[in-house]
């Protein structure tokens, strides 16, 4: 076996046998990385709270193949902001559920782990989360994702928009200059409530578009379901 260090994203973990983990991890070196934790569960250190999900970790790995056992590991960054705001957690849960469906394992990305690190950060410093804004900040990241797979294509785009009504590429164009153009996080707050009702569409057009280009299952309704199903 290899040593390896990375800093990673935790996206999810799951408990084996009596003391182990198996962690999901979306690495800045080596793109995800399915890794053991042994005994961890049954540690008398604070091993076990570093691989939360949400927490930015430098992680050191034993490597052979592509079996890694977790050596040592150290948070960078845990999020706090974020696990205590149900708004904020539900869509970061949403964010890592689909790096984890859209990604395969070992495939390298640093690019976009700095943007994940940066989309994280950013909704943890948000004082507030508003439901219009919350729907923007799940419709850049998927934008962001189409980007990043080169399937992003305003053109098809609009005419996917269309088909559900003519005035939303109007809206959608309107609430882009929201952006640009407001003053303060405040301001660009209080205006996307007007456009919630049509950012939560949008999210599923952007949602289902990738889902058809890339083979996957994105679901945003698991995560905010009161919100679609009026619960």
């Amino acid at each position: 076996m290899k040593i390896i260090k990375t800093n990673c994203i935790v996206l999810k973990k799951k408990e084996m046998k009596e003391a182990d983990l198996l962690v999901m991890l979306f690495s800045k070196d080596f793109g995800k990385i399915m890794a053991t934790a042994y005994g961890i569960r049954k540690s008398k250190k604070r091993d076990i709270v570093s691989l939360n999900p949400l927490n930015e970790i430098e992680i050191t790995l034993l490597q052979k193949n592509n079996y890694y056992v977790v050596k040592d590991v150290e948070i960078i960054k845990n999020f706090k902001n974020i696990l205590k705001n149900i708004e904020k957690l539900e869509i970061s849960l949403y964010i890592l559920d689909s790096i984890d469906k859209i990604y395969y394992t070992t495939e390298e990305n640093g690019d976009f782990f700095d943007k994940l690190v940066e989309i994280l950060s950013f909704i943890d410093a948000l004082p507030y989360l508003k439901k219009g804004y919350k729907y923007y900040v799940v419709l850049s990241f998927l934008r962001r994702v189409m980007i990043e797979h080169g399937i992003y294509d305003i053109n098809e785009i609009s005419l996917i928009i269309e088909k559900s009504k003519k005035e939303s590429v109007r809206k959608y164009k309107e609430i882009l200059k929201i952006v640009k153009n407001s003053s303060s996080m405040d301001e660009t707050q209080e205006k996307m409530e007007n456009y919630a009702d049509f950012l939560k569409k949008m999210v599923i057009i952007f949602e289902n578009f990738i889902n058809r280009n890339l083979q996957t299952e994105l679901k945003i309704r698991k995560f905010i379901m009161e919100e679609f199903y009026g619960n």
